[in-house]
């Protein structure tokens, strides 16, 4: 599938819908995902990035050179840029039930200040970093299961640190099952070095 409509996909994300970008290029996944969050923020609603491969200064000043105006936004209490260990690991230790009450809390704030839905994206690059997989498995179901709420999601894999998992492909296979649509960009086979275009985004 043409880049373009990858574009085009991700800025039309419905409420609710609960998609997964596996990707190789870090650039490809923050164009990708700065598209996705800027399209919300452009039509009032609030926008939340929880980072883990880079420090939300990285992407505060990544969004800014993107396009976005950071300042204005976070100012507004549109825009969220999170450190993954002030959300998922606030006392050192992840807790599911903790993570999902935090995004049903932050629906309800964004409700209460009268934006128009909640976009929300988060890197699992940690959880496959501290080798946390059934952790991973356990939240992404979790989180599959309560996206009848107005919030749209996108979860960021790295290809790259997936495919080093032991038994992979049942990983794989899983976090497809756990989402409503998967986009893969800049792959010929995961865990390639040359990432060159966008391969499929495929409805499950």
């Amino acid at each position: 599938m043409e880049r373009e409509k990858v574009i085009e996909f991700v800025k039309n994300l419905k409420l609710s819908e609960h998609a997964v970008l596996i990707y190789t290029n870090p650039k490809d996944k923050q164009d990708t995902l700065f598209t996705y969050l800027k399209a919300g923020l452009d039509k009032g609603e609030a926008a939340v990035y929880v980072a883990s491969e880079e420090t939300p200064e990285e992407i505060r000043q990544a969004m800014q050179r993107f396009g976005i105006d950071v300042d204005q936004h976070e100012r507004d209490g549109a825009l969220k840029i999170i450190d993954y260990r002030n959300w998922y690991l606030m006392d050192g230790k992840f807790d599911v039930s903790r993570s999902l009450s935090l995004w049903r809390k932050l629906l309800e704030e964004s409700k209460s200040r009268s934006f128009q839905g909640l976009r929300v994206t988060g890197e699992a690059s940690w959880f496959l970093e501290r080798n946390m997989v059934d952790e991973l498995v356990e939240y992404e179901r979790a989180l599959h299961r309560v996206l009848d709420i107005p919030m749209t999601a996108i979860c960021a894999y790295n290809s790259k640190l997936l495919v080093s998992k032991e038994e992979w492909f049942n990983l794989l296979i899983q976090i497809l099952n756990m989402h409503s649509t998967a986009i893969m960009l800049g792959q010929k086979g995961l865990g390639a070095t040359t990432p060159d275009e966008i391969l499929v985004t495929m409805a499950l």
